[in-house]
């Protein structure tokens, strides 16, 4: 709660010292889709607090604005300490995420939301699709792969040879649901260096249930600082920090883990054409396990992404956007996530 209160007071002050300045609006890039909104689905990591890559810019005051999308995340991990097999984790599992977000613009320069997931962790439908594209680009993981063998679900921690998390069956049901809200304190303008600039503020409530790994039981909090800028009509690059801080899962009581998780995005939009865009994205994030001598637990996530974003003749306020990322580091992300979904704004 400490760290709520924290969060809310940063937030305010920014509010109140800022007053949004205003440069100058920047004209014609109503297309401009934003970045993947894509996270990492590691189940070490879905349990806390994420911040999905999002623009700057709010919704408009007295708009509604719904995102529904659809991420499917296919992870095989099999790792042990070394000599002393303190940490062992085995992970065969594909992690589908379904999110209803919705926004609302409070003000001219103010946005509420609420992020209402639904998790399905289970033995999923991509292993022959991820095991093909990996031996066409070389980028196999044949220790993981060979244990675990395909379509099988397993999900497993043990610490000095205390079982932590033991699953064989998949689970799906409500994840833990999100309250954010994002304050607008900057405003590009085409003929200054000015970008836009935001900050946002979320808590994770504990809805999910623990049991089934759908939720770790706790509030996390969260604080964003987002910008992006155009360099021309047909180019816009994105940055996102984030700092989230945790509480510790009743499951992972006998663990150090750190409070605290750093993530960001730095990405770059392309319009293609006035409608179709095309997205590049890297994404990464820190780890709040301690030292265990496996990389599961031990490295910082890096992943690379790449989407399409699509804006309706017919309907300017309505989008389509597909993508799908590939970790750098093996075991820390999934091997690969593919995201989908629509965009509506009324």
């Amino acid at each position: 709660m400490q760290g709520m209160i924290i969060l809310c007071f940063l937030l305010c002050c920014a509010t109140n010292t800022f007053a949004k300045i205003d440069t100058g609006p920047l004209a014609s890039l109503e297309y401009r889709a934003g970045p993947i909104p894509i996270r990492n689905q590691m189940p070490l990591y879905l349990i806390y607090l994420q911040m999905e890559p999002d623009k700057a810019s709010v919704v408009e005051q007295g708009k509604f604005y719904i995102n529904t999308d659809y991420t499917v995340s296919n992870v095989t991990v099999s790792c042990f300490t070394p000599a002393s097999s303190l940490y062992k984790i085995d992970i065969d599992a594909e992690i589908s995420r379904f999110t209803l977000d919705l926004k609302y613009g409070i003000c001219e320069n103010a946005e509420v939301g609420l992020e209402v997931p639904y998790l399905s962790l289970s033995r999923g439908y991509l292993d022959g699709f991820v095991e093909g594209f990996e031996d066409t680009v070389g980028a196999t993981t044949p220790r993981s792969r060979a244990r675990q063998g395909s379509y099988n679900f397993n999900y497993s921690f043990i610490y000095n040879s205390q079982d932590l998390i033991k699953r064989t069956n998949a689970s799906n049901g409500l994840g833990d649901v999100v309250l954010k809200a994002k304050y607008q304190i900057l405003e590009e303008n085409r003929y200054s260096f000015w970008p836009n600039v935001s900050l946002r503020a979320a808590v994770k409530l504990p809805t999910g249930e623990k049991r089934s790994l759908l939720g770790s039981g706790e509030l996390d909090y969260g604080l964003s600082l987002l910008l992006d800028k155009a360099f021309s009509k047909k180019i816009t690059v994105y940055a996102e920090y984030n700092f989230v801080i945790i509480e510790k899962p009743d499951f992972f009581s006998v663990l150090d883990l750190k409070q605290n998780i750093v993530s960001g995005i730095i990405g770059l939009e392309y319009l293609l054409t006035q409608r179709f865009s095309l997205v590049m994205q890297a994404t990464g994030n820190t780890t709040p396990y301690p030292d265990s001598g496996t990389n599961a637990l031990d490295e910082d996530a890096f992943d690379v992404g790449l989407g399409f974003n699509y804006f309706w003749k017919e309907k300017q306020n309505v989008s389509w956007h597909f993508a799908f990322t590939e970790n750098i580091n093996s075991a820390a992300s999934p091997d690969v996530s593919l995201n989908m979904g629509w965009k509506i704004g009324f």
